[in-house]
């Protein structure tokens, strides 16, 4: 029984018995006359009514407590790491739509269930911050309603924020954890939702977010990983604007070949400051890879963004660390990730061994081959202007010697996501012609 409840449970006895005692104290003969009796009985109630008064306060205070009290939080957990598998397990779903409705209906109900303490608001908290990553398995997706997604994301956002404001109202003291996430999410959501437009010039609203201030290793991983996202678009912004390349995509390539064939023409003062971007973005890779370095997931997304950014640095800096190096770490990484997932979604059928395929193990597999194709593309673009004779490998193959059809049946099948089909076409028609 609650401590509550037993306070309340004793006040009302103590009523039961006081008043039984003092009816049977006024009909004896012996007892005392009216006017007393009921001047004492008057009194009794005023202490009574004290004491409730008193006994209200102090459970007021312990709810309150309970309520805002931070002991023990998930985002003060240095020891942290997301559980891929768990979420793979959990979202089965077999197209985007279906994905995009669980995604969001799993958050809703946690906001709206699970998230009346502090402690308790900390772990949706971070069950957003886990699930970041799954977000552009929706919105990348061919498929998917892009306004819909925006208006049902805004709806999160203001229950997010209904919920910190309550919170804070009662107590302001164990907040700042909350806060700073609160802030990290947003500025991650409104990042994914610039680039899915195709926009580079990123808003700056991860500057806002207070880094030093997380403790736990997922979301500082998020932080510094796409703080190095911001660093880099806003340096790419610059780029593309400097050479007037329009919405020419820059790592298609055409687009590496147009970049190679006029970066020379960069005003210096320009230059300076996409590089001084890009080494800031470099420098929030490290950061998050040193973080993150016990995960089995996010080292593939980092070494990913940081090998795109030490391209663009070895040609307008005197950087010397090899993009091609951390692209092979990048695929090796998601190679293995991809592993673990078909090894979680494997089904046991009459002694055969069966993958279930879900959106989720698609967006992963996409999410390397995109990795592979990318190094072509940046190859064929090195090898197009040093005439290096290196050999370009895929999967351990050399797709040089390789005809159109060979090539083609050799690149995996991603048609739910089409910007890496159109780098596989792309390179299949540079091979053809060559």
């Amino acid at each position: 029984m609650k401590r509550t409840n037993i306070l309340y449970l004793t006040i009302f006895l103590l009523v039961l018995s006081s008043g039984g005692l003092s009816i049977w104290v006024y009909y004896l003969k012996e007892g005392k006359d009216l006017l007393n009796f009921t001047i004492s009985i008057v009194g009794f109630c005023i202490s009574l009514l004290a004491l409730f008064i008193a006994v209200r306060t102090y459970t007021s205070i312990d709810s309150v407590n309970n309520i805002s009290k931070m002991d023990g939080n998930i985002l003060d957990n240095e020891r942290y790491v997301t559980s891929l598998p768990e979420l793979i397990i959990q979202y089965k779903s077999k197209n985007e739509k279906d994905l995009d409705e669980e995604l969001f209906k799993s958050i809703e109900q946690k906001l709206k269930n699970d998230s009346g303490t502090a402690v308790l608001f900390a772990d949706t908290l971070q069950y957003l911050i886990d699930l970041i990553v799954l977000f552009p398995a929706v919105f990348n997706a061919a498929d998917t309603d892009k306004e819909r997604y925006k208006n049902r994301m805004d709806s999160i956002l203001k229950s997010i924020d209904r919920q910190r404001d309550i919170l804070q109202s009662i107590s302001k003291g164990n907040s700042i954890q909350i806060t700073e996430t609160i802030k990290l999410f947003k500025a991650v959501v409104s990042y994914q939702s610039f680039v899915a437009s195709g926009d580079f010039n990123i808003h700056s609203g991860l500057l806002h977010v207070r880094g030093p201030i997380l403790r736990n290793p997922v979301t500082k991983t998020v932080y510094h990983n796409y703080l190095g996202l911001y660093y880099n678009k806003k340096g790419m912004h610059l780029l593309k604007v400097s050479l007037e390349m329009g919405v020419e995509d820059i790592l298609s390539i055409d687009g590496l070949s147009l970049f190679r064939s006029k970066f020379h023409t960069i005003l210096p003062s320009v230059l300076e400051e996409v590089v001084m971007y890009f080494r800031s973005a470099c420098e929030q890779f490290d950061r998050a890879l040193d973080i993150s370095n016990e995960d089995i997931m996010w080292p593939g997304f980092i070494n990913y963004n940081k090998a795109r950014t030490l391209y663009f640095l070895s040609l307008l800096s005197d950087s010397e660390e090899s993009w091609a190096d951390v692209m092979d770490d990048a695929v090796k990484s998601r190679s293995r990730l991809n592993r673990l997932i078909d090894e979680v979604l494997s089904v046991n059928q009459a002694s055969e061994s069966k993958v279930i395929d879900t959106h989720l193990r698609q967006f992963f597999r996409y999410q390397e081959e995109l990795a592979r194709v990318m190094k072509i593309n940046l190859m064929l673009s090195e090898k197009k202007n040093k005439r290096e004779t290196s050999p370009i490998l895929y999967r351990g193959i050399d797709i040089e010697k390789l005809q159109r059809e060979e090539i083609v049946k050799l690149f995996e099948n991603v048609d739910s996501f089409p910007s890496v089909k159109s780098y596989q076409t792309k390179i299949v028609d540079t091979f053809s012609t060559d």
